[in-house]
């Protein structure tokens, strides 16, 4: 299924040639994600960027992510390079961790550096490696709480899980009421945390926090 979603610009005014055309597929949760290599980023690779983003999860130290923390942010954007990412996990030692003070649903400016990796797909039974790419090192002297967001809402997180919402059986909302929902919501973090709740509302699978985590964060 692929949709296109149209952006604002910094106006808040409906760039007609800037949209997001996204191809999902089911997860194990039954829910639709946008298969994504953050492409946009290749440019930029081994380059550190500034950004400003929403931590909206911290995942714990697990066999999965080498005993590291992660930091997941949503609603990234990236000023300078005008960038916008959906949501990036970003992976921290525990002694970088532990001399950070982290509060879940704030809006924070950071700079990290760009980094590629390779996993393998099957495209018609051929394995493959793609390149996708990622942040890592976020400079912990810089990170700062940004009280005003230079984006306009629904972020590309945002509209991706309006989408998906909308991918659901037994619907609640129109997809009117929850932009409107978005608009009418102050743009410090809260608009990240009602579209999570939402989300999490419509969610039809029973699933443990690290069984979501797996899914989502892998």
């Amino acid at each position: 299924m692929t949709a296109r979603i149209y952006q604002t610009n910094t106006q808040g005014v409906v760039d007609p040639n800037r949209y997001l055309l996204l191809t999902t597929k089911k997860n194990e949760l039954g829910v639709a994600y946008e298969m994504d290599t953050r492409e946009v980023l290749r440019p930029y690779k081994k380059q550190r960027i500034g950004w400003e983003g929403v931590l909206i999860d911290i995942i714990p130290p697990n066999k999965r992510n080498g005993y590291t923390y992660g930091l997941v942010f949503a609603s990234l954007y990236a000023p300078n390079e005008d960038i916008e990412l959906d949501h990036a996990v970003i992976k921290m030692e525990p002694q970088e961790f532990k001399r950070a003070d982290f509060s879940q649903y704030t809006r924070y400016y950071f700079t990290a550096a760009v980094a590629s990796y390779y996993k393998a797909i099957s495209i018609l039974g051929v394995i493959a490696q793609r390149e996708s790419f990622m942040l890592q090192n976020i400079n912990m002297r810089k990170l700062r709480e940004l009280p005003e967001s230079k984006m306009t809402q629904p972020t590309m997180y945002v509209a991706t899980r309006i989408h998906n919402i909308m991918l659901s059986k037994e619907l609640r909302h129109t997809e009117q009421e929850l932009i409107d929902t978005v608009l009418q919501t102050p743009n410090d973090g809260s608009v990240e945390r009602f579209i999570n709740d939402c989300t999490n509302s419509y969610r039809q699978t029973s699933v443990s926090k690290k069984e979501i985590e797996e899914t989502l964060y892998a």
